[in-house]
């Protein structure tokens, strides 16, 4: 009678250890093939994704999706602002030749519009980040 309890014990022990192995390795997997990772773009399973694919992935999740929105917003200012700047610079540069104090007034203000580029980048960066993590959070926890 004991050695039969011993097996059944061994058993239902056995028996949770492979279920909960089995789950392991399955969110594993969900984690290797669903998951958005974050290089220098966006990648899922090895395959760099397209701005618009990530943007249908982020409707999973409202709150990723309203963080890769601010994003986008944020880094289309990020990518314009440089450009006024460099502008701003080079024009102060040409009129510093003959007038020295509009010309460096000039050229302070595109550095400052430079700087104001690099902080919405930053920005940018920061809810991308924020919206992938949410993303994979919300993949991993609620799509089981």
């Amino acid at each position: 009678m004991k050695f039969r309890s011993l097996i059944l014990f061994c058993s239902i022990v056995f028996g949770m250890y492979t279920r909960a192995q089995n789950n392991i390795d399955s969110l594993r997997m969900q984690y290797n093939q669903k998951t958005l990772r974050l290089n220098n773009r966006i990648s899922m399973n090895g395959m760099q994704l397209e701005t618009q694919t990530v943007k249908n992935l982020m409707l999973i999740s409202p709150e990723a999706t309203v963080n890769f929105n601010k994003y986008l917003k944020n880094k289309r200012t990020a990518n314009i602002l440089p450009l006024f700047g460099s502008a701003a610079v080079i024009t102060g540069i040409l009129i510093s030749q003959k007038k020295r104090g509009p010309g460096y007034a000039i050229i302070i203000s595109g550095n400052t519009i430079n700087l104001l580029g690099s902080l919405f980048r930053r920005r940018a960066t920061n809810y991308l980040q924020d919206a992938v993590w949410i993303y994979n959070r919300d993949v991993l926890y609620t799509r089981r």
